[in-house]
Parts: structure tokens; C-alpha cells; sequence
């Protein structure tokens, strides 16, 4: 018995059961030769349209492993001239933002406020 369910694949099934069993049909109903015909046609199409299908995924598949592979290159050149520029004009320096990299914050250390002693009462 053929697929009864609505899938893709259990449609196409249901078409290829259909056109292998054609003779006896075009001998018991001729006035669906045509229509057989049709759909082998139909058929044809969606196995050739799915074969092209499954050959851009897979020009997708290497072109996304292509990016990914030329986007951590493109980084690595990037962080080389920030180096670059952060050796040329110093790490705290305004004119890094101008090129996309932030500058190292500048930190202002102060003395801390002499705490009184805590007194410890004597055990007695």
C-alpha cells in the first residue's frame, strides 16, 4: 500500500507507485495517458529541482565555512594594526577611537585615607 501522509516524500512515493503501474491503467482507462504522462513530467522536475537544491546547499555550506575562515583572518590583521597604532600613538591616546579601538582608560590611583587604629579591648 502506498504513503497515505501529506510529506514531500510520501507524495512523490505515492506519484512513483503510480507511474511504474501505468501500463495496466493505460490499457484499462487510455484517457488517462496523458495525464501520466504529466506527471511523470512533474515528477522529472522535482528530482531534478531537488538535486539542484541539495547542490546550493552545499555551495552554502562551503561558502559560510569560506566566510568564517576569512572573517578570523580579517580579525587577526585587524588586532595587528591596533597594535600597531596603540605602539605609535600609546595605549591612553584619543586618537585610537578615530580608528575603531578604545583607548585604555586612564586610572588616577590615589593614597587611601589613613584608618584611625581599632581598638582591641584588653582581655581581663
Amino acid at each position: 500500500m502506498a504513503a497515505t501522509g501529506q510529506s514531500k516524500a510520501e507524495k512523490l512515493s505515492r506519484w512513483e507507485v503510480l507511474l511504474n503501474n501505468k501500463q495496466s491503467e493505460e490499457e484499462e482507462a487510455p484517457h488517462v495517458a496523458a495525464d501520466l504522462t504529466d506527471l511523470g513530467g512533474k515528477l522529472r522536475e522535482v528530482r531534478t529541482l531537488e538535486s539542484r537544491q541539495e547542490d546550493l546547499r552545499s555551495q552554502a555550506r562551503e561558502l559560510g565555512t569560506r566566510i568564517r575562515v576569512l572573517a578570523r583572518e580579517g580579525e587577526k590583521v585587524r588586532a595587528r594594526i591596533g597594535a600597531n597604532l596603540r605602539g605609535k600613538y600609546g595605549f591612553e591616546s584619543e586618537t585610537l577611537l578615530k580608528y575603531g579601538f578604545k583607548p585604555r582608560p586612564l586610572v588616577i590611583r590615589r593614597r587611601a585615607k589613613e584608618k584611625p587604629p581599632v581598638e582591641v579591648p584588653a582581655k581581663a
